[in-house]
């Protein structure tokens, strides 16, 4: 404290040579009458007109402040000489502060204690504790409870905290021997009390009282240990997992006293104890509200380490929830080979009912998008085979016919049909049109020309023609060559003059295949959330039900097994031995439920520390190449 002002002391090394004499290493230590006075002559100067000076308003002013365990202190100085000490105890509340609030609230006591001098003009604060130099000189810095009420008292003040060491902090003997019995209770000196008070009455979750966590907080070995930390301000003698996530944010905490007990804040928000984790989280998750929203809710009011991942695993091993909401993810395109040759894979399916009660039997060939139609007033395996056996007498049988799971393809009678003729009968996946998207795709087509038809007031039955013999003669946006000319090799005549050939190339005919279903399933991926499924047999699953009213939900809530699992198409049995097969973007996985074991908070303990962050979702990077024949090769 005199070396600070030790050029305005005459003589002062002769002056404190007694006393230096003591420092020494190998001196013993013998206090007399010499290093008395030298001590008396010391104290003496300090307070002597050479040493301190009056407030010059002109010039710079510098307040130096510290804090120790017992007492607060300020100089008040001007170009190195002093203008005013100032110390004062502290308050049995005050003692239990942490270092980092003890060396704040030092701050905020000199600033107040010499404001006839600092109010209206800029001036440097200097305080031996690093911390508060980003806390007070950034906007954005996240404080304790205490720090931000304090904050907002000392808006009105100009000033820049400074640095520096503690070895040559003036203020150390004053905050060590403060004056005593001189705080004073106030209304003013109780608002952060109050602040904390408020926060932490308003944080507490509904239908858990701030009595529980305060038990709950004293039988945590854990947080006892890190209140031990906080008031002390050694960390490095703790080695946890917790205790290190709450190490980094050790400037962002605050002890409160509950009723004998103690809990911690972080910022505004109550730390809760681990017997309380899944207990609060429940109460988050009333009334269902999605991931998201919960994690908003809890950070409102409550935090604890891993607490994302554990609101993530609630929610989705919550089975109201998954039932009740419908998946968004795809998971990729399957693509189909071409086909060896014309007229071997065949895909079919109806459109209507259209007037009068027709429906339309489309069969399309899977090589060259050939498409035959047929029209027909019953839906039955009697009418269905009749046509069926018409068209295979013009065109051959196939080696494989592939249909949806309509009521004429269930009965006895085609399956007989299928087994006398010799073509494999292949039926898609249940509630799955898209697994035969060859003649789902073309019903479109159809569809719009029989729209077309009826506003011209012609006969669509009769149009379905002229829009065949042009459509197979068009070249297929896939395959770049017309269904008829694949399928007969030879281009067939239309109304539009056209010069015959017979050249017909298959290489080029499956290089654009493979080209335009490969650019098909980069924009399928690309637009839509693409997902490769993770099924095994085994799993717990809900399967998507039909909405039958508005308080229908996506999924059946009854819960599902694996069975079995063929590429995509899944089956699964309930409690009942029922089967269902669907697709498997028809079910959603049912998450299991569980406490976070230490090493798995650690892995996400670098997401979760700093608070407040924007949320952030997880979303499938999607990379298209930079040129297509670089995908395709």
């Amino acid at each position: 404290m005199t070396n600070y002002v030790g050029r305005f002391i005459p003589n002062y090394s002769t002056i404190t040579e007694p006393l230096r004499r003591l420092t020494k290493q190998d001196s013993k230590w013998e206090w007399t009458s010499e290093q008395q006075e030298s001590f008396d002559k010391l104290k003496n100067e300090l307070v002597a007109d050479r040493v301190m000076s009056y407030f010059d308003p002109n010039k710079e002013t510098m307040l130096i402040v510290d804090a120790s365990p017992v007492g607060l202190a300020g100089l008040l100085t001007q170009n190195g000489k002093i203008i005013a000490y100032a110390s004062r105890s502290l308050t049995d509340v005050e003692t239990r502060y942490s270092q980092t609030e003890k060396e704040a609230l030092a701050i905020v006591w000199a600033i107040e204690h010499f404001h006839l001098y600092l109010y209206g003009q800029s001036f440097t604060l200097v305080s031996d504790h690093q911390p508060l130099e980003t806390i007070f000189n950034s906007p954005k810095a996240k404080t304790p409870a205490r720090i931000e009420r304090w904050r907002l008292r000392l808006q009105g003040y100009n000033f820049k905290v400074q640095y520096k060491p503690g070895k040559v902090n003036a203020a150390d003997y004053l905050s060590r021997h403060p004056t005593p019995n001189t705080s004073i209770a106030c209304k003013h000196s109780q608002l952060a009390e109050e602040y904390v008070r408020y926060l932490t009455d308003n944080a507490v979750p509904k239908a858990m009282t701030l009595n529980e966590i305060a038990d709950s907080t004293q039988k945590d070995k854990d947080l006892q240990t890190v209140i031990t930390a906080l008031k002390s301000n050694r960390w490095d003698k703790y080695e946890s997992n917790t205790l290190d996530t709450f190490s980094r944010l050790r400037y962002e905490l605050t002890v409160v006293p509950v009723n004998d007990m103690e809990i911690i804040l972080h910022d505004n928000r109550i730390v809760i104890p681990k017997d309380l984790q899944m207990r609060v989280i429940d109460l988050a998750h009333e009334g269902h509200q999605g991931i998201v929203r919960t994690k908003q809710l809890l950070r409102e009011k409550v935090y604890f380490p891993g607490i994302d991942k554990l609101v993530e695993q609630t929610c989705k091993s919550c089975i109201p929830c998954l039932a009740s909401t419908p998946k968004n993810v795809f998971e990729p395109l399957q693509m189909s080979e071409i086909p060896n040759n014309v007229w071997e894979n065949l895909s079919m399916d109806f459109c209507g009912p259209f007037p009068n009660g027709y429906y339309v039997m489309v069969i399309i060939d899977e090589y060259s998008r050939y498409p035959v139609i047929e029209t027909l007033t019953s839906l039955t395996a009697k009418s269905v085979i009749p046509l069926l056996d018409k068209t295979f007498s013009i065109f051959g049988i196939p080696k494989e016919l592939k249909t949806d799971n309509g009521p004429p393809f269930n009965s006895g009678e085609f399956r007989n049909f299928a087994d006398n003729m010799g073509f494999k009968h292949r039926k898609i996946t249940p509630l799955w049109p898209r697994a035969n998207a060859e003649s789902e795709r073309f019903m479109r087509t159809i569809g719009k020309a029989i729209r077309a038809a009826q506003t011209e007031h012609r006969s669509w039955r009769q149009e379905i023609h002229t829009f065949l013999r042009n459509y197979r003669a068009t070249p297929h946006s896939t395959t770049n060559v017309s269904p008829a000319e694949l399928l007969f090799g030879r281009k067939i005549n239309t109304k539009m003059p056209n010069i015959s050939t017979n050249d017909q190339a298959d290489s080029e005919v499956r290089k654009e295949d493979h080209k335009n279903k490969s650019k098909m399933k980069l924009y399928f991926e690309k637009k839509h959330s693409v997902k490769v499924p993770n099924f095994t047999v085994g799993d717990t699953v809900l399967v998507k039900q039909e909405k039958k009213d508005k308080l229908s939900t996506p999924y059946n809530p009854q819960p599902l097994t694996i069975k079995n699992k063929k590429g995509s198409m899944i089956t699964a049995t309930n409690e009942q031995q029922k089967d269902i097969t669907r697709n498997s973007s028809h079910f959603k996985k049912v998450g299991k439920s569980k406490l976070m074991t230490d090493e798995e908070i650690e892995e996400i303990i670098d997401d979760d520390i700093i608070p407040n962050t924007p949320l952030r979702r997880s979303s499938r990077e999607k990379q298209t190449p930079k040129h297509l024949d670089d995908y395709v090769r």
